[in-house]
């Protein structure tokens, strides 16, 4: 019997129209839930929810035994006071697009801290206006952390939001990067943040921290991924237990502190086809081990 609640994350560029077979196949894999991210399909053009992709979305979802839960894109930044009322419009759409389509949490990323005071406040702001909104729709908010930013300033975030509606995504695999870059402990990082602890994003990498990614993240982006593979660079998100974070000692921690939402395997699944199915076996036993 499945105890734990194993996902995986739908690539951004899959085409809509290849959608349901993507689905079909995750189930075959013996995956329980899909994360989307939203920006992935025309759900919104320029702030505004096109019902068209709703209404052809909806049912191929509903075809699937599945659960899903959703991701903004990487363009939001809730920070940016120059653009703050498109990005409070987008913002909005997104929950409003989970709502109609029942993915249910929704990923935000926390990204950086600024030293703008007011680029701060207009974060937390922001947060707590979807938190809100979000709240009344049935629809849950998490804030994710990342790699190029420490533990510290998420779990002071969170804590000084304490919003009901508000939860963390851990990241193991940020994390691993982040704590061998910085230098903090990351199974003290995990035990810190297990109570905040609302869903899971589970991958994979070498430790080896790229500082392309904060010196010149324009030139990061052109990297080839294969070549980031290759050499071990950064956050290459490969399947858990591909790399050498220390993932089932933090699984250990997590089940012990009562975790029992979604572990959302975020992985270029589309380049491990023939593995995905062991890979979620692999993961589910390691979890259940400590059930």
């Amino acid at each position: 019997m499945k105890c734990s609640t194993i996902g995986i994350n739908l690539p951004v560029d899959t085409r809509i129209e290849r959608l349901d077979e993507a689905l079909q196949r995750y189930e075959e894999n013996g995956f329980d839930a899909v994360e989307i991210t939203l920006s992935g399909f025309p759900l919104i053009l320029a702030g505004k929810i096109q019902p068209q992709v709703i209404e052809y979305l909806k049912p191929v979802l509903e075809r699937h035994q599945l659960i899903y839960s959703a991701h903004v894109g990487l363009a939001m930044d809730l920070r940016n006071l120059e653009g703050m009322e498109r990005q409070r419009e987008v913002m909005f759409a997104c929950i409003d697009v989970c709502a109609e389509l029942g993915l249910n949490p929704v990923n935000f990323h926390y990204e950086e801290q600024t030293r703008s005071t007011a680029r701060e406040q207009a974060y937390e702001q922001n947060i707590r206006d979807a938190a809100d909104y979000a709240a009344e729709r049935g629809i849950r908010i998490n804030v994710e952390n990342i790699e190029t930013e420490r533990i510290e300033p998420v779990l002071a975030f969170l804590k000084k939001l304490n919003h009901p509606n508000v939860g963390m995504t851990l990241d193991l695999g940020h994390l691993w990067l982040s704590s061998r870059y910085f230098g903090y402990d990351f199974m003290q990082a995990v035990r810190d943040c297990a109570p905040l602890v609302r869903h899971v994003h589970v991958n994979d990498n070498s430790g080896d921290f790229e500082p392309m990614r904060i010196t010149n993240y324009m030139m990061y982006n052109t990297l080839d991924l294969g070549g980031r593979f290759e050499y071990g660079r950064g956050d290459i998100h490969i399947p858990p237990f591909w790399g050498n974070a220390p993932l089932k000692e933090a699984f250990a921690e997590l089940c012990g502190a009562g975790f029992d939402g979604i572990w959302l395997l975020e992985y270029y699944n589309d380049r491990f086809v023939p593995w995905n199915a062991q890979i979620q076996e692999r993961v589910r036993t390691e979890i259940e081990k400590n059930g």
